[in-house]
């Protein structure tokens, strides 16, 4: 290159010897003769200097990222509580859409000088109180209008200031962050204006919702609001929380009275009775495989329980849960849609119940176990299968969702084994497998759904049969 540049330099020599400013025709420098002057570029307005200094910056972030942490589990400490099949589905999505603005906002905090540890332990008792009383809605309407109606339009707001405030140049990756989070934000309040509008329509009182919006909009904005900096109002002054242990999810999974169900068997032409016809095998392995999906409902709840209940962990647990229970939103809607598409209405298919009725009362992190190591492991494989036989049958539209199924299904094998080691605290997957069906045996006693002498000899993959993901 220093060559070719000092050859140019010699032809671009004039008769006195002077260099001739005509850098702009050289080739070698892909110019095109005009002069730089000539350029209108757009010009860049952003402000330089800002409100905050790195620490105070930092202070806000920390409770933002403490606000969405506890939005996501409230969220799923409602899941299990909330029979509404569309609303139980976008808590699904919703759930991870926080986790990822938890992340981004731990991301940025690492990068101003705040370790991801004290992130993640950090704690407010204004926010703790502000979300045992969010979570201890009378409803699941009264959580959605709170929560969409007051909670998530604050933040947004705060987002919005602490963008505006901040130095737009120095601190340029926060404004990127809350611009690419506010995203889903418009997303899921427009949501929740149409669902809470419906929940009036479906006969819950306007009135009572709004004075619950209110009540929670005048405790949030007591301590200062999301970045605890707003000017602070008056506190209600009683608590529908106080004096009241930590909120209990329900044990029971609600479902939508769309759906009839049952729980007696995980064979779902043993629930049908015979109603339903196959003209070939593969038909009803089809079906199967697509209530199966449509059914993973359960298996959002099951990780919204452990998400909830299992506290004092790093964020990146909270993250990768909510990520699967992402998956496992699709997976139903995949199932509920697939099932529309072979000509089925699917609130007339009977919805299965047993897995969760076993899951509800275990301890989370078994639950979580069962789930993983029995549940998906069991039908990983089996998706997998049959996505290329539908192939090979010319099948592409089931062929292609299960596909993805498995993709997603390798992948949460991966992330669940590597959180269960940290939980339970070893390496033995087999120490944890263990465990988990010992436990697993215990409470399908309990349910009688086996007796003692099933019990003595159950294999892993029979416990996995029963049960299911």
């Amino acid at each position: 290159m220093e060559i070719a540049i000092e050859r140019n330099d010699h032809h671009n020599k004039g008769k006195n010897g002077k260099m001739e400013k005509a850098w702009s025709h050289s080739p070698e420098l892909g110019g095109v003769g005009k002069p730089l002057t000539t350029f209108n570029f757009p010009k860049d307005m952003r402000r330089l200097g800002g409100d905050f200094t790195v620490e105070e910056n930092a202070d806000r972030l920390l409770c933002f990222f403490l606000f969405e942490r506890n939005i996501l589990r409230a969220i799923a400490g409602w899941s299990m509580g909330t029979p509404e099949f569309e609303v139980k589905v976008e808590f699904g999505r919703h759930i991870y859409y926080h986790a990822e603005a938890g992340m981004k906002i731990r991301t940025r905090l690492s990068e101003l000088r705040t370790a991801e540890e004290t992130t993640d332990k950090f704690q407010s008792d204004d926010i703790i109180e502000f979300f045992s009383e969010l979570i201890y809605s009378e409803s699941p309407a009264h959580f959605v209008a709170a929560l969409y109606g007051v909670v998530l339009p604050h933040l947004k707001q705060a987002y919005l200031e602490h963008s505006a405030h901040t130095d737009q140049v120095a601190d340029a990756p926060t404004v990127r962050m809350i611009k690419q989070t506010l995203v889903d934000y418009d997303e899921m309040i427009v949501w929740g204006t149409g669902a809470i509008k419906a929940y009036i329509q479906g006969g819950y009182d306007e009135a009572d919702l709004h004075k619950w919006q209110y009540h929670i909009e005048k405790l949030l904005r007591s301590f200062g609001g999301a970045s605890a900096t707003s000017s602070v109002g008056t506190r209600p002054k009683k608590l529908r929380s106080d004096g009241k242990p930590p909120f209990e999810r329900s044990f029971v999974a609600t479902r939508d009275p769309r759906f009839g169900t049952f729980e007696h068997t995980y064979e779902y032409h043993v629930a049908d009775n015979g109603q339903l016809q196959y003209e070939t095998e593969f038909d009803k392995t089809r079906l199967t495989l697509v209530r199966t999906q449509r059914d993973e409902m359960d298996a959002i709840e099951t990780f919204g329980n452990v998400l909830y209940e299992i506290r004092d962990v790093p964020f990146g647990f909270d993250y990768d849960l909510a990520r699967i229970i992402w998956d496992e939103t699709r997976h139903t809607e995949l199932g509920h849609k697939s099932m529309e598409a072979l000509g089925y209405d699917p609130y007339d298919l009977l919805n299965r119940l047993l897995g969760i009725k076993v899951r509800t009362k275990m301890p989370a992190l078994y639950s979580f176990a069962e789930i993983n190591l029995f549940g998906e492991a069991n039908i990983v494989q089996e998706v997998l299968r049959y996505a290329r036989e539908a192939y090979e049958k010319g099948d592409d539209l089931t062929g292609r969702v299960f596909d993805f199924v498995n993709a997603d299904e390798r992948t949460h094998l991966s992330k669940g084994v590597r959180w269960l080691k940290h939980i339970f605290g070893t390496d033995s997957v087999q120490e944890i497998e263990q465990k988990t069906k010992q436990v697993a045996i215990d409470r399908l006693l309990e349910l009688g759904i086996i007796d003692h002498e099933v019990a003595l000899t159950i294999s892993h993959r029979e416990l996995a049969k029963i049960i299911g993901e």
